[in-house]
Parts: C-alpha cells; structure tokens; sequence
C-alpha cells in the first residue's frame, strides 16, 4: 500500500487545518461562520496559485481533489448547524481533521490486514481513526466549552467522543466513492447531535 510523501504532506495539512478550531473557543457563531467561508474562498481562489497545487492533485487519476474544498465548506456547514452550541461543530471538526488523517498516515506507514468490507482500509488505520478523532473530539468539545480540559478524560465526554469516531471511522472506511471530506463531517453531524444530551 506504502504512503508517498505527496499524500503524507496533503494529509499533514489536513491535520493541521484542524487547529482554527481551537479558535471556536472564543468566537461567535458568525465570527467562526466567516472563517471557515474564508478559509473556503482560499482554497478555491488563492491556494492554487501560490504553490498549492500538489495540494489539490486528487487521487486514483483525478485531476484535483475535491476535498480541498469540500472540508471548509462542511466546516462552515458545522457551523451553522450548531450555531447555538459551537462545541459540538467543535468536536465532528477534531474528528475530521485528526481521526481521518491519522487513518491515512498510520493505516499505510503501518500496513496490516485490510478491513473485510474494503480491501484498500486496513484495521490500522480504522484504529488510528477511532484514537486519535476521539482525542480530538473531546479535548475540543472540552476547550470550547470553556470546561477544564482533564473534563475530556471523563466517562461522558470520552465515552460520547469515542461513540463519535467510531462512527464516522465506519463511515469513512465504507466503499462509497463518495468524499468522505463530505460522508465523515455528515454523518458525525448526525451522531452528535444524537449524542448532545450525553454530552450534556
């Protein structure tokens, strides 16, 4: 399977546009709204341009990657779906940024026995999904909620952030064809909602 250091670098980035949302913190709702169309507009005007098309070069043959502008258009969607409590768009957006490009990083560095329902996912990388999108969803559902931040090593917060990557891992390891810059923040919308009122 092996991991090219062109895909290794666009999923770093991936992980690293995780970071704004630790700025959620602090904004409101329309203030975070503008960010993330910011952050859209850059991607699809500006980053081209000035070297980031290594970045936009899409997998199996694609002339470019969608993704490039499906995850800030699915943040700013986050957004103003849980316009009312921002830590939630918070946690499926730690999700996103780390669980699913960790899956990438670890499930082909790694290797390992592919997962039965896709030959190209592996067990490791659905792993990696699950860890690190958890960690990422509660220590930023904590933060943004202004909570003390050993509040994401509790039972309800881990739990429900645990429960949380599970499912978008399962989402995101399943043969669609369809981004999962589009399927992961979907269905982890749909999850956390379920699971606001554990989250409390």
């Amino acid at each position: 399977m092996g991991l090219d250091r062109a895909e290794a670098a666009r999923k770093l980035v991936h992980i690293a546009a995780g970071a704004p949302a630790l700025l959620l913190r602090w904004l409101s709702w329309p203030e975070a709204a503008l960010m993330a169309l910011a952050a859209l507009l850059f991607n699809g005007l500006v980053l081209p341009r000035v070297g980031g098309r290594a970045l936009w070069r899409g997998e199996r043959g694609r002339p470019y990657d969608p993704g490039i502008l499906l995850y800030p258009a699915a943040v700013l969607a986050l957004v103003l779906v849980f316009r009312g409590r921002l830590a939630l768009a918070a946690a499926v957006w730690g999700v996103m940024a780390c669980g699913d490009g960790m899956a990438t990083l670890v499930g082909r560095a790694t290797g390992g026995p592919p997962l039965p329902w896709n030959g190209d996912k592996t067990w490791s990388g659905l792993a990696a999904f699950v860890v690190c999108g958890a960690g990422a969803a509660a220590v930023l559902f904590a933060w943004t909620s202004h909570l003390p931040l050993s509040a994401a090593a509790s039972a309800r917060v881990l739990g429900g952030s645990v429960a949380l990557a599970l499912v978008c891992g399962l989402v995101e390891s399943l043969p669609t064809g369809i981004d999962d810059n589009l399927t992961v923040p979907l269905a982890g919308a749909l999850m956390i909602a379920a699971l606001a009122r554990l989250l409390g």
